[in-house]
């Protein structure tokens, strides 16, 4: 089966645990990018994103680069903002064809609260079979990430 992780990520936290799981699946990596970039300082990363996700902006983005009509699978990794998904997923999602190869989601959040976020995400995913919920490095519990990074793999690759 040929994958793609694709996912976006500001801080790293998203991109760390794409390239775990690429390498774990054996798939290819696909870094989804805004055409204007997010503000370089924390205090307005929060006041743009939040402002972008409560006004439920839908960003440009970057050319892939990619063609997504050669995968069979999509595997798909997004921070949790204000507790709803993120701009930049919501636009590489307007493309119905690649929200239907998505058939499993990693999410990552600061503060735990995860609920409204997978749940604005997923309606969008016809297709989603596998999920797992991931903490912010920075969480106190986030060395739980690997143990869950592991079974979510496994489930993914089972027949």
């Amino acid at each position: 089966m040929n994958r793609l992780v694709a996912y976006y990520s500001l801080s790293g936290n998203t991109e760390d645990a794409a390239k775990q799981l690429a390498g774990k699946l054996g798939a290819d990596l696909l870094k989804l990018e805004t055409e204007k970039p997010m503000p370089k300082r924390f205090a307005a990363q929060i006041l743009v994103g939040g402002g972008q996700v409560m006004m439920h902006h839908i960003p440009k983005l970057k050319p892939l680069g990619k063609d997504l009509s050669g995968y069979d699978e999509i595997i798909l990794g997004s921070p949790i903002w204000n507790s709803k998904g993120v701009p930049a997923i919501n636009a590489f999602l307007q493309d119905e064809a690649a929200a239907a190869k998505v058939t499993s989601l990693f999410f990552l959040s600061g503060g735990g609260e995860t609920k409204k976020g997978l749940a604005a995400i997923t309606k969008l995913l016809p297709n989603l079979k596998h999920t797992v919920s991931l903490l912010d490095r920075k969480h106190k519990n986030s060395r739980e990430n690997a143990a869950k990074l592991e079974q979510f793999a496994a489930e993914i690759d089972k027949p």
